[in-house]
């Protein structure tokens, strides 16, 4: 059993190097599909009847090293609702950008966003007072750090390419708006 697994590991491991294949891309799609599937992003803050607004990430795209050649923007279509003590409820329709580091943890096999910055957080109808706006910005920090702790792409050891790479020491770097998983520098 033991020799079968590692004869299919060698098998496996020389077909990359015999391939030519040292890298493995992940494109702005794939990450947004990862991320649309696997990340939760919704956040409350205040209190009920009094002020309180919870906010929902609707729609994701992440934009690979476009802006910055270093960073990973996050654009996330959000819904806010709002109550403010007895005054009707108000829905919103915001905007908002975040931009990252990516760095990849290689025990896991995981693309984590670092360094997080708020870029963008625009309010679509222009209703958004001084107050409103003091109560969205926890819950849009919030959002901003779940991001952080969530990983935005994962390798899947089932696949061969993927797992060897993940075994390994690899590089992460962004290139021709990719983020690339190098094996060497």
């Amino acid at each position: 059993m033991i020799i079968n697994v590692a004869k299919k590991f060698i098998l496996a491991a020389s077909a990359l190097v015999l391939g030519g294949c040292v890298s493995y891309s992940v494109t702005e799609q794939e990450m947004t599909n990862y991320l649309q599937d696997s990340v939760m992003l919704e956040q409350e803050v205040g209190v009920q009847n009094v002020m309180y607004a919870q906010v929902a990430v609707d729609d994701l795209a992440v934009q690979i090293g476009r802006t910055d050649a270093e960073r990973v923007s996050v654009l996330a279509n959000t819904n806010a609702k709002v109550q403010v003590f007895n005054m009707p409820n108000m829905g919103l329709d915001l905007d908002i950008e975040f931009s990252a580091i990516p760095e990849y943890d290689k025990e896991s096999g995981e693309v984590y966003l670092k360094s997080l910055r708020l870029e963008r957080f625009e309010e679509k109808g222009k209703q958004l007072s001084p107050e409103i706006e003091k109560l969205l910005k926890p819950a849009i920090s919030m959002i901003g750090f779940a991001l952080s702790q969530s990983p935005v792409y994962k390798l899947d050891s089932n696949k061969v390419q993927e797992s060897l790479i993940k075994s390994s020491e690899p590089n992460l770097v962004i290139k021709d708006n990719k983020l690339v998983i190098e094996l060497f520098d």
